[in-house]
């Protein structure tokens, strides 16, 4: 077996520059793709991708350079050899056709010191989730390839080509959740906008810090009786009291909120589920939201009260855990036990129950 990937880098290099000097269009594809751009590598056979029309060419040119044709049964490949070597020349890979336009978004790349176009990570990613199915669905084999070419692909347009497959979705929420990729609409759009994280929303406040309704900050109320400023901005060290009349603004500071959240893509929970559930709610919506994108956070819901435990980098994400169960569940009291990893105690020293309005 170990013999097996350098009989493998042999023959495809040997192809690659047969190829070349017959001046035929192609592009390495399959998982010797992959291993060009930093994945596992296989041992099983090599992938081309030609145009159906140079295909018969190809085969002729190979077999004047030794190797030798055998008949396939599949009508979107053809297959030859190189001594025990299986090299497909793929035109039609899941049912779409290989195009000049395929071959010219390749990318030129030193393959085991031989330079050839290898076919595009988006692409390549479009068609290797597309051939998931119910008869192979292997994640733990993909997994480690998104891993791998996760900064090369542009995962929105991946969504959008594989949006048929129930397969290809499963692989990419696990993706997703594991935090290996962005989610859904959060990675900068072809024209270079920033995503919205700690952006200004029309009011001027950054949306990373933007609870929902009063302006509340995280650890922050009103003594008793105490009045609240116009604009709803709340000093630090005080509760909105049971009965408090709503702050100025907060009904605009609500809707803008609520337009911020439903921007991110995130509807609203069903307050109707078991608390157990609404944990599970909250917790996946703080691995999602790029403020906290943790996924190691502990989430507990009793009543009217939460409890959030776990550490994140930065004293920012702390705080945009309150922010995010804000914009979830308002008037929640919560409890943030999250602490910094680099210095394993909370940063803040007043009582950690917050009350959210």
């Amino acid at each position: 077996m170990e013999d097996a990937p350098r009989g493998l880098r042999e023959s495809l290099k040997r192809v690659a520059v047969t190829l070349k000097e017959a001046g035929i269009p192609f592009a390495l594809g399959g998982s010797y793709a992959c291993w060009a751009r930093g994945g596992p590598e296989p041992v099983h056979d090599v992938d081309f991708m030609l145009r159906e029309d140079d295909v018969p060419r190809a085969v002729e040119v190979l077999a004047n350079a030794g190797l030798r044709p055998v008949d396939s049964p599949e009508d979107w490949l053809t297959k030859v050899f190189d001594g025990e070597v299986l090299v497909d020349l793929i035109h039609h890979p899941v049912g779409r056709a290989v195009t000049q336009q395929t071959l010219e978004r390749s990318s030129e790349m030193s393959v085991d010191s031989v330079r050839m176009p290898v076919l595009d990570a988006t692409d390549w990613f479009e068609m290797t989730l597309l051939a998931l199915e119910e008869r192979y669905c292997d994640l733990a084999r993909v997994i480690p390839m998104i891993r791998a070419m996760r900064e090369q692909v542009d995962w929105d347009q991946v969504r959008r080509a594989t949006a048929t497959s129930p397969f290809a979705e499963a692989a990419l929420l696990v993706a997703t959740r594991l935090n290996l990729i962005p989610a859904a609409g959060r990675a900068v759009s072809a024209e270079g906008a920033p995503s919205t994280e700690g952006a200004p929303s029309a009011g001027g406040t950054p949306t990373g810090s933007r609870p929902h309704g009063p302006l509340v900050p995280a650890g922050g109320a009103v003594p008793a009786g105490g009045a609240v400023p116009a604009g709803g901005a709340v000093p630090a060290g005080g509760a909105v009291p049971a009965g408090g009349a709503v702050p100025a603004g907060a009904a605009e500071q609500a809707g803008t909120a609520k337009r911020i959240a439903d921007t991110a893509g995130y509807g609203a929970l069903n307050l109707t589920e078991a608390d157990e559930y609404l944990a599970g709610d909250l917790h996946e919506r703080l691995a999602e939201d790029p403020r906290v994108a943790e996924l190691g956070l502990e989430v507990v819901v009793d009543g009217q009260q939460i409890l959030v435990e776990g550490e994140v980098a930065t004293d920012a994400r702390r705080r945009a855990v309150a922010d995010v169960l804000a914009e979830a569940l308002p008037g929640r009291l919560v409890s943030n036990e999250v602490t910094i990893a680099d210095r394993g105690m909370p940063t803040e020293a007043p009582p950690n129950v917050e009350t959210i309005s």
